[in-house]
Formats: C-alpha cells, sequence, structure tokens
C-alpha cells in the first residue's frame, strides 16, 4: 500500500508529529522505525525508542482500511516484539492506533475481557478528528491534511496556506521544509489522483524547475556542456535533465523503486512525453506499467 510508505517516511522524518497528533507531551526525543518481527516476517508500522533509557516505548499502528482483527493484530504484534526483545520486559509501552476514516474502526470491544481498562496501554483516534482537536496548530500535521478533506475544492482552497506556514515554520531545516512539502504534494496526490500534476504545482504554488536552487544548477550544467553547440542549445538540455529529474523522483518514490533503474528507463524517452508520463504516473499502480508505457513509445529504443 503506497500510503503505508508515505506515513512511513513522513514520520521518520518528523516522529514529534506522532505526538503532536494524539497530544502526548514526550519525556524525551524520540526515534522512529519500522522493525521486522522475525517470526511472523512482518514490519510494524511505527516504533517510537525514546533516546533517554528507560523511557516508554510507543506502537504506532496506521489502519487504512477495515480489518475485524485489527486491535487482535496490534496486540499480537506487541507480544511478539517483547517476546524478542526480553531485555525490555517490564518497562513502560503504549499503543496508538490512527485510523484514516471512522469507518476503519471495528471497535475495541472486539477484544472481548481485554477491552477493560484498555485506556492503560491504548490510544486510539481517526485522523481528521485527531487532526482538527490537535493544538496548537502545528505545520508539520499540514502534511497529513489533504487525507482528512472532503473533495478537491477544499484541497484548492487550503493546500496553499499548508505549504506557506511549513516554509514560515522556523524550526524546520531547509531541507526537511523541502520533504515536508515532497511528502505533502505525494499525499494530494494519492487522495486526488484526478488531479494532474501540473494543477498540483500551481495550486500548492510549486517552485517552477527553472526558478529552484537545483534547477539552475541543471540549467547551469547544461549551459557548461552546450558551449560548443551553442548557449541555447545548452540552456535547453539542462532544463530537459531537471524536468528528467523530477520526474524520476517522483517515480521512484511512488514505487519505491531504485532512481538509477528509473533515470535507466526515463533517458528513452523524448522531452514531449515526458508530461504525459508526469499525468500517467498519477493512476499507475506499479512500476511495470510505467516500463509499458515507456516501451510503447520506444520500440526501436532496446530492451527494459
Amino acid at each position: 500500500m503506497q500510503t503505508d510508505r508515505l506515513f512511513h517516511e513522513y514520520f521518520q522524518l518528523a516522529p514529534q508529529a506522532v505526538f503532536a497528533l494524539f497530544q502526548i507531551e514526550p519525556a524525551c526525543r524520540y526515534e522512529f522505525s519500522s522493525p521486522v518481527l522475525k517470526e511472523a516476517e512482518r514490519r510494524l508500522d511505527g516504533l517510537l525508542v525514546p533516546e533517554a533509557p528507560g523511557g516508554r516505548h510507543y506502537f504506532l499502528e496506521v489502519q487504512g482500511y477495515r480489518d475485524p482483527s485489527i486491535y487482535w493484530r496490534l496486540v499480537h504484534e506487541i507480544g511478539l516484539f517483547y517476546t524478542q526483545q526480553p531485555q525490555l520486559n517490564g518497562t513502560e509501552w503504549k499503543a496508538l492506533l490512527l485510523f484514516l476514516d471512522h469507518s476503519h474502526d471495528p471497535g475495541v470491544s472486539t477484544l472481548g475481557p481485554l477491552a477493560d481498562g484498555h485506556e492503560k496501554w491504548l490510544r486510539r483516534g481517526v485522523l481528521p478528528d485527531l487532526l482538527r482537536s490537535a493544538q496548537p496548530r502545528d505545520p508539520v500535521l499540514h502534511v497529513l491534511r489533504p487525507l482528512a478533506v472532503a473533495d478537491t475544492e477544499e484541497i484548492r482552497q487550503r493546500a496553499r496556506e499548508w505549504v506557506v506556514e511549513i516554509r514560515e515554520d522556523a524550526r524546520l531545516s531547509d531541507a526537511l521544509e523541502v520533504r515536508l512539502i515532497e511528502l505533502l504534494t505525494m499525499f494530494v496526490i494519492q487522495r486526488f489522483s484526478q488531479l494532474s500534476y501540473k494543477e498540483i504545482e500551481t495550486m500548492l504554488q510549486l517552485t517552477p524547475l527553472e526558478k529552484t536552487k537545483a534547477g539552475q544548477e541543471l540549467i547551469e550544467q547544461g549551459i557548461e556542456q552546450g558551449i560548443e553547440q551553442g548557449i541555447e542549445q545548452g540552456i535547453e538540455q539542462g532544463i530537459e535533465q531537471g524536468e528528467l529529474s523530477i520526474l524520476a523522483r517522483l517515480i521512484a518514490r511512488k514505487f519505491g523503486v531504485r532512481l538509477e533503474r528509473v533515470m535507466a528507463q526515463l533517458r528513452r524517452l523524448r522531452r514531449e512525453d515526458f508530461e504525459s508520463l508526469a499525468d500517467f504516473v498519477l493512476d499507475a499502480t506499479t512500476f511495470a506499467e510505467i516500463r509499458a508505457w515507456i516501451k510503447a513509445r520506444t520500440p526501436n529504443n532496446g530492451n527494459d
């Protein structure tokens, strides 16, 4: 599930967002990870490990569909974790269950007798409700807001404001700010796949490629490489390489494919194919579909 990967990257970048959502005041800084439970060959959605010795561990489960056994599955995974980490027996822990929609929650009563007193070890919430009640309004949480809006009209009205507030958050480094806005863009794409990338770019007021620092560097490289062929052609090559890079990163992030592998495929295309492919990426569900799309347009460019 693509959304799972986006949540993982988001919470890894900003573990404080988990505590902001559930309105928890952590006693120390935390590191977010998704360890694999060896016996079950299953990866935890999220584990928040305290940097201070003896601190409480938090287990996060993000649920985007209805599973009647979700509470038992969560209990089972926590039990497996402590079975494999006996040195942590007796330490404090708490489970956090994040539903993307009310309809996804089968109810804590599915635990039977374990439901009594569950408040001691479990906190659960639905994303739209948690975002509404989170105080103070934290710009880092704006990354998740596309998943809680009702329609494209609300996205068009609010998304630009979210990007501006992320950019104005003095706590964020330049690199973290850029990556959070990229994730916000990906959540918009996931939630509203009918929107073209151009629409999303305009709606979020994303900086046009040729005006970004990375884009300028690519253009300059193109100019240098194209001096012998003429300055104009060099600029054109720089812009083309920049567009190729942006599209490759989008595909690599969406399908979890190595960037080098994506670039090898995209270099077979002509520049005029880039925009059509960007629109196709929004609807594609596998990297194999991307390869087939490219192959159909480059029948004489070699094998996959």
